[in-house]
């Protein structure tokens, strides 16, 4: 049950070593294939280069040799090439390559390693093209004498500036490229080398670098497990200095906020322990965390062997209040009964952590007594009625002798006081009524405005009596579904309310429809409510001005009747005044059409 607020938790930080492990393996991996990437490209550059070159100096010294057996043939007596063919051999052999002469016709007149007898005219090769046109020429090229690749160079072969033959030199590519093999192997295993090497560096470089990471993470595992007593270590210090100081700091400040942490828990502790309700900390999942001793006598079956709050509370509406909680920003509450006995409960979210604060409280006696004030009031109605009716009967036969002027005003007073009683009596009793769980109000089909209209006229006569203007101002409204007296009661008592406490102007009764609502509003020019009386004006027999009230016998419950019926509307009503400027009720009811109205 106990939750680290600050550090993580000791497998929290397990969790950091396997991560910053394999934190660096990833970070080598990326690094070798930094390094390989590197080296391949060196090896693919230096390998395009070195061949490039050795195909340049492999033309350069077949182009040397072709002009300088075009010379010598050229400087010959004689265009016949018998005497020079020993010579031609030699140097084929010695510089290990093919040495062809073609005529002007592209017929093959010498060949040091072929038949020319069975050789096909070279006319229309590349390279004697290109040199009987003047150009020294080199190719690469397949040859279908020999089968297989060649280095070709053609020099034309000029004597008195005319050009009288093609000397034309060639190397099997193979042979070229042999020495490019030998440079290549050798770069390949020296960048091999080079990259084992440096992979091998870089691992210790990098294990230099994250070993003071892992003095960290040792240390966080040390205070996560609980451990005040943390020391940096020399090599910690040394190499991240800025964050070992800080890192320093931090545990101290943690050393002092688990103190102050835990000096705090048990005054909180203590405070809950002395707290007559319940108190009962849940995180996000149902887990118990924390709990008063309250709780532990109002539910002693709630122990250390229960997890989740439902395993010892087996309540089915307590786990519906915690879902509600969980999808509301507002505490919720609810009633629910167990062992014989009731309890309400307001479940709060905490946001920052999705904990649940549940606060749990007896209300078995209230209940009762509420049950036992009820019972109270309907007997003392009851009784009441029948004795308030005879004198009431009584008052009316007397008002018919002679009496004398004193006798006359006495027998007013008893008569005002009785009409009083009667009305406190039939108030209580529509209030008993409301509050009752049976009760349901009737739906059938209504005219608001008609029952508004029938109220004002009734009252128009006492609002004259005072001076006071009655109006109202009401569009026409569809018919709705609702019940036709308690939606009078609701408006005689505002109405009444409204000229009882007003003595100048009038009062404004106005209807009209919202969307889906009605409005209903009560307008008082009289004498307004302080501030300090607006939360308390639906309580019953509360009243601001209670001289005022006796003098007009007012009894107090009219607003608390109204309260319930707009209650038992699932409406929502409103009050606006303030000393001096008279007094606004505003009511929001909802409408549901009759079946023949539209919406």
């Amino acid at each position: 049950m106990n939750h680290n607020y600050g550090w993580p938790t000791r497998n929290e930080t397990k969790g950091f070593g396997v991560k910053l492990k394999q934190f660096f393996i990833k970070n080598f991996l990326t690094v070798l294939l930094l390094l390989l990437t590197i080296f391949v490209i060196i090896l693919i550059f230096s390998l395009n280069e070195l061949k490039q070159i050795t195909k340049e100096d492999q033309i350069a010294e077949l182009t040397d040799l072709s002009l300088a057996l075009g010379a010598e043939i050229s400087n010959s007596e004689s265009v016949d090439l018998e005497p020079l063919k020993k010579n031609l051999l030699t140097q084929a052999r010695a510089s290990r390559t093919r040495i062809t002469i073609i005529d002007l016709t592209g017929k093959v007149i010498f060949d040091s390693e072929a038949q020319i007898e069975n050789m096909e005219p070279h006319r229309y090769r590349p390279e004697i093209m290109a040199a009987l046109s003047g150009e020294i020429y080199s190719i690469v090229r397949y040859s279908d004498t020999l089968n297989k690749d060649m280095i070709y160079v053609s020099v034309p072969v000029r004597k008195e500036g005319e050009i009288i033959l093609v000397c034309r030199v060639s190397r099997p590519l193979n042979l070229v490229m042999a020495s490019y093999v030998k440079s290549r192997n050798l770069i390949v295993e020296v960048l091999l080398l080079l990259f084992v090497a440096s992979g091998g560096l870089f691992f210790f470089i990098l294990r230099a670098l994250f070993r003071p990471l892992e003095d960290l993470t040792l240390v966080l595992e040390q205070a996560a497990a609980g451990n005040q007593d943390i020391s940096i270590g020399r090599s910690l210090t040394s190499t991240l200095k800025p964050i070992a100081n800080n890192l320093d700091m931090l545990l101290k400040k943690n050393r002092e906020s688990s103190e102050t942490l835990k000096s705090d828990r048990e005054v909180f502790q203590t405070l809950i322990d002395s707290a007559e309700e319940g108190w009962l900390l849940v995180d996000r999942d149902g887990r118990l965390i924390l709990m008063n001793q309250s709780l532990k006598k109002m539910f002693p079956e709630v122990g250390k062997e229960h997890e989740f709050f439902w395993q010892a509370l087996r309540l089915p509406e307590l786990h519906d209040l915690v879902d509600r909680a969980r999808q509301s920003l507002e505490p919720v509450k609810g009633q629910f009964e167990k062992s014989g006995r009731t309890y309400s409960c307001l479940v709060s979210r905490l946001p920052l952590k999705q904990d649940f604060l549940l606060r749990f409280s007896d209300i078995t006696e209230t209940r009762e007594l509420a049950r036992k004030k009820k019972e109270f009031v309907a007997n003392l109605v009851h009784e009441l009625k029948t004795p308030l009716t005879s004198i009431s009967g009584f008052l009316e036969s007397i008002e018919g002798n002679q009496l004398s002027p004193e006798n006359q005003n006495y027998l007013s007073i008893i008569k005002r006081n009785t009409h009083r009683l009667i009305r406190m009596v039939e108030d209580l009793s529509k209030l008993a009524e409301l509050e009752e769980k049976e009760f349901q109000l009737e739906s059938e089909p209504v005219d608001v405005v008609e029952i508004a209209r029938a109220v004002v006229e009734a009252y128009q006569k006492e609002a004259r009596a005072k001076g006071l203007y009655l109006r109202l101002e009401a569009e026409p409204l569809p018919i709705i579904l609702a019940d036709a007296f308690q939606m009078e009661q609701l408006i005689v008592n505002l109405v009444d309310n409204a000229i009882r406490y007003t003595e100048n102007g009038g009062v404004i009764v106005k209807i009209e429809k919202k969307e889906r609502e009605i409005l209903l509003s009560v307008a008082d020019t009289g004498l307004g409510i302080a501030e300090e009386d607006l939360p308390r004006i639906f309580e019953r027999f509360y009243v601001v001005d209670k001289s005022r009230s006796r003098k007009t016998g007012g009894t107090g419950l009219g607003l608390s009747i109204v309260k319930h019926i707009v209650m038992a509307y699932q409406g929502k009503i409103e009050v606006q005044s303030s000393p001096g400027f008279g007094t606004s009720f505003l009511i929001w009811l909802p409408a549901r059409l009759a079946d023949n109205q539209n919406q």
